[in-house]
């Protein structure tokens, strides 16, 4: 089967004649092609980029912008034939980082739509992509079953390698692509839920005063799915998953190249064999565990390095 030209493809996809529209459209058209010819990419780039299936280019889309951005915030990085989507040396350590933007299966239509009065916050279903995204590049890096066939057991991560999961949560943007995808029901990000076990604020009632407890968020280890076992919700608390870093999760679409704002987060793993240096990836906050005894840790938000014009 021919690919289509990116330019054709990405014409066909936005052929709407507004200016905004064609300017985009434009500038879009030419960090695709640049991030084609600098051979970042695997073999089948393009083809992914022309597919008129949206779950495969967003898919490869976020891997176009995210290069993007790391080009913008000057920092260099590689693609390898084999390995993580791209490869930092800083300092003389290796920083794979591996990109995935989640389907919503399973996310109510009524929330994707565009459409108007979305009253339900499908916080739970969306949180259960959030958490399959990590296990599948966390099986990546580790192997299914552990040990087997990932990069650590194929040499491809090295022991003082830091591996960074990249989540694009774009597909889960309720009505229409207008509510943000990073931020869930407990006010923290998704990427936080997931990973630190943090769920709603809760109250407690003393059942003989009726006095309300200062608010507190919910310890939420286990998400129950529709069908089949409850899922985990506590990776960064759990030492198999030390071999991962970080997890860089944001909230990017083609209108980026626009200057439109991108909300960016990275969420560190307080037990991570290879830390990730706080600071070095674009975000606008970083949470950053302390680990103060085998029940408890401390959780804190800190600023990010400032925020750059990522597509002028």
């Amino acid at each position: 089967m021919q690919i289509m030209p990116v330019r054709i493809a990405i014409e066909r996809r936005f052929p709407q004649d507004s200016e905004q529209i064609a300017a985009m459209r434009e500038r879009l058209i030419e960090i695709c092609q640049n991030y084609l010819d600098s051979g970042l990419g695997d073999g089948n780039a393009e083809q992914r980029l022309c597919s008129p299936d949206d779950f495969t280019y967003y898919q490869q889309l976020s891997e176009v912008l995210l290069a993007h951005l790391l080009t913008a915030a000057g920092i260099d990085f590689t693609h390898q034939a084999i390995g993580p989507d791209f490869c930092i040396d800083h300092n003389g350590r290796r920083i794979w980082i591996e990109v995935i933007a989640p389907i919503p299966a399973n996310i109510p239509a009524a929330w994707l739509a565009d459409t108007d009065g979305v009253r339900d916050f499908p916080h739970e279903a969306i949180l259960l992509r959030w958490t399959a995204a990590i296990k599948q590049k966390a099986e990546v890096l580790l192997g299914n079953p552990p040990g087997a066939n990932g990069y650590v057991a194929n040499g491809v991560v090295g022991p003082h390698d830091c591996y960074v999961i990249a989540i694009n949560g774009r597909l889960l943007r309720g009505s229409g692509g207008a509510l943000q995808a990073l931020i869930g029901i407990s006010q923290f990000p998704f990427a936080v839920e997931a990973t630190f076990a943090v769920g709603p604020l809760q109250v407690r009632i003393n059942r003989e005063t009726f006095e309300a407890s200062e608010p507190e968020h919910q310890q939420r280890y286990l998400i129950h799915k529709p069908v089949g076992q409850p899922v985990p919700a506590d990776t960064f608390l759990d030492l198999r998953f030390a071999p991962i870093s970080a997890i860089w999760a944001v909230d990017i679409d083609e209108f980026a190249v626009m200057d439109r704002p991108v909300k960016m987060v990275v969420v560190h793993n307080p037990n991570a064999i290879n830390p990730l240096p706080v600071g070095l990836l674009p975000a606008q906050d970083e949470y950053v565990a302390s680990v103060i005894d085998a029940q408890t840790y401390r959780l804190d938000r800190v600023e990010g390095r400032t925020p750059a014009p990522w597509f002028r």
